[in-house]
C-alpha cells in the first residue's frame, strides 16, 4: 500500500490524537505569528513616531559636558562664560549629503532708537536697568525655514525675507502692527541702541520687508514681557550677530539621523556640542513599543522550542504505541524511509490544516496580544517617576505621549517565517523521535513491543 494512503488512513484511525496535534500546532503558530507580526507592526510604529518628530537636528552647547571639560581643565574657582556655537564648526555640516537644508539662529535683547514697541494685550512689563530692552533681534539663516514660517504662523506681506542672499547685510524684517505704530515702510532705517550680552556688527538696519504673526506672547504668572511680544520681533541675517546660539539641520529622511550623527562625529566637532533630534522625546514615544518588540521576540524563541519538544514528545508516544506496525511493515519489506514518510506525511497534514486555521485567527489573536502588552507598558511607564537629577538639572522628562497603539497585520514575509518555523517544528519533532524506533532492525523493534 502506498505510504502517502496508509497516512491518510492512520490520522482517520487515530482522530483523538490528531485532534490533540492540530490544537498545538494550532496554539504555536498563533503565538509564533503573534511574535512576528508585533515585530514587524512595532517597526512601523518606531519609524512612524520618528516621521512626526521630523527630521530636524539642533546643534546647541551640552552645558553639562561644557563644564565637565572645564573642570578638568581649569581652576574650579575661575569664571566661566558659555560658549557659543562657532560658525566655523557648523558649517562642517552644511554638505552632508543627508541633508536638505539648514538655518543658523541667534536672538538678542535689544534697544531701538525712537521705535515705539506693541504692548500686548494686558500689558506688559520693559526689561533692562533702564527698561529700555523691548525689543528681540532674532537673526536667522533664511526666514522661510523657520517653524512658525512653515506652519503659516509668520508671513511675508511686503516687501522681501531675510534668505541666505542677504547674508552679510545689515538689514531686517519688522512686524506689520509694529510698522504701523511706527509708520515704518520697507527702506526706512532702524538704529539700534543698548545690546544685552552682545557685540553686534552694526547699529543700523535698513527695513527689507514687513511681515504678520499669529504668534501669541507667552506669559508667566499673568505677567509678560514686551520684548517677548511676537510684535517686537525684529528678523535679522544671523551675520548681525557675532556668534550663533542654534543651528538646525533638516534632513532629507527621517531614518538618516543616525547616519548624519555619526558623520558629525567624524568631522571632530567640540566634545560639548550637541545634536539634538528630540532624542528624550523619540524615546519617551517608542518605549513602550520597543519593550514590546523585544518581548516578542522572547515569544518566537520560546514557543518554537516548547512546542518541538511538545510535539517530539507526543509523536515518541504516538512511535512507541505503534512498534508493532512498523516492525510487521519492516518484516515484509517496506522501506524505513517510507515509513519516515508517512509520520512526515501525517504531521504535515495536521501542521498544513493548522497553519490554514491560524491565517483567520492568527491577525485578531496577533492585536489582542500586541494591544495588552502595550497596555502593560504603558502602565508600568506611568508608575515611573520623574527622575529628579534630570529635573533639577534643567532637563526634565517631556511631557509627551508614549505610541499607545500598533497596527498588526499578517504580511507575506511574516507567512513565510511562520510557515518555516512550523515546518522545522513539524519535521524535527517527528524525525527524531522516529530515528530511535528506526535504527533497529525489525526483529529488535517487535522485541521490543512484547
Amino acid at each position: 500500500m502506498n505510504f502517502i494512503k496508509r497516512s491518510f488512513l492512520s490520522l482517520q484511525s487515530r482522530k483523538v490524537k490528531s485532534l490533540i496535534l492540530l490544537a498545538i500546532f494550532l496554539v504555536v503558530t498563533n503565538l509564533v505569528f503573534a511574535g512576528f507580526t508585533i515585530q514587524s507592526a512595532s517597526s512601523k510604529a518606531t519609524d512612524l513616531a520618528r516621521k512626526q518628530l521630523g527630521a530636524d537636528i539642533n546643534l546647541r552647547i551640552d552645558i553639562n559636558k561644557y563644564l565637565e571639560e572645564q573642570n578638568s581643565n581649569q581652576n574650579a574657582n575661575e569664571a566661566r562664560k558659555v560658549p557659543s556655537i562657532e560658525k566655523k564648526e557648523a558649517d562642517k555640516l552644511k554638505n552632508s549629503k543627508y541633508l536638505d537644508h539648514y538655518n543658523y539662529l541667534k536672538s538678542v535683547i535689544a534697544e531701538l532708537k525712537e521705535l515705539h514697541n506693541v504692548e500686548p494685550s494686558g500689558g506688559a512689563q520693559s526689561f533692562g536697568p533702564n527698561n529700555n530692552l523691548n525689543f528681540t533681534l532674532q537673526g536667522v539663516r533664511d526666514f522661510s525655514l523657520l517653524e512658525a514660517a512653515q506652519d503659516k504662523k509668520l508671513k511675508l506681506v511686503e516687501g522681501e525675507g531675510i534668505t541666505s542672499k542677504t547674508v552679510g547685510k545689515n538689514v531686517a524684517m519688522i512686524e506689520k502692527k509694529l510698522a504701523e505704530k511706527n509708520n515704518l515702510k520697507v527702506g526706512d532705517k532702524l538704529q539700534i541702541g543698548e545690546v544685552m550680552d552682545e557685540e553686534l556688527t552694526t547699529k543700523e538696519l535698513e527695513i527689507i520687508g514687513i511681515y504678520e504673526s499669529k504668534e501669541e506672547a507667552p506669559s508667566f504668572g499673568g505677567q509678560s514681557f514686551a520684548l517677548l511680544e511676537p510684535a517686537n520681533q525684529i528678523y535679522v541675517p544671523y551675520s548681525v550677530m557675532n556668534s550663533l546660539e542654534n543651528a538646525i539641520y533638516s534632513l532629507k529622511d527621517p531614518k538618516d539621523i543616525d547616519a548624519f550623527k555619526e558623520e558629525a562625529k567624524k568631522l571632530g566637532l567640540p566634545a560639548y556640542y550637541e545634536l539634538d533630534a528630540q532624542d528624550n522625546v523619540y524615546k519617551q514615544m517608542i518605549g513602550p513599543i520597543e519593550n514590546i518588540a523585544s518581548f516578542s521576540k522572547t515569544i518566537v524563541i520560546m514557543v518554537s522550542i516548547a512546542g518541538a519538544t511538545i510535539l517530539g514528545l507526543i509523536i515518541m508516544l504516538s512511535i512507541k504505541e505503534r512498534r508493532k506496525e512498523m516492525g510487521i511493515l519492516l518484516s515484509i519489506g517496506e522501506k524505513k524511509w517510507k515509513l519516515m514518510g508517512q509520520l512526515l506525511v501525517e504531521v504535515l497534514c495536521i501542521a498544513v490544516l493548522a497553519f490554514g486555521l491560524s491565517l483567520a485567527t492568527g491577525e485578531k489573536v496577533s492585536q489582542k496580544v500586541g494591544d495588552n502588552l502595550l497596555s502593560s507598558e504603558i502602565a508600568k511607564n506611568e508608575d515611573k517617576p520623574e527622575d529628579p537629577i534630570a529635573k533639577l538639572s534643567g532637563n526634565p522628562a517631556a511631557d509627551v505621549d508614549p505610541v499607545d497603539n500598533i497596527d498588526v497585520s499578517i504580511s507575506t514575509e511574516d507567512l513565510g517565517k511562520v510557515g518555516g518555523i512550523g515546518l522545522g517544528i513539524a519535521m524535527l519533532g517527528t524525525i527524531l523521535p522516529a530515528l530511535s524506533i528506526l535504527r533497529l532492525n525489525p526483529k529488535q523493534i517487535l522485541l521490543k513491543d512484547e
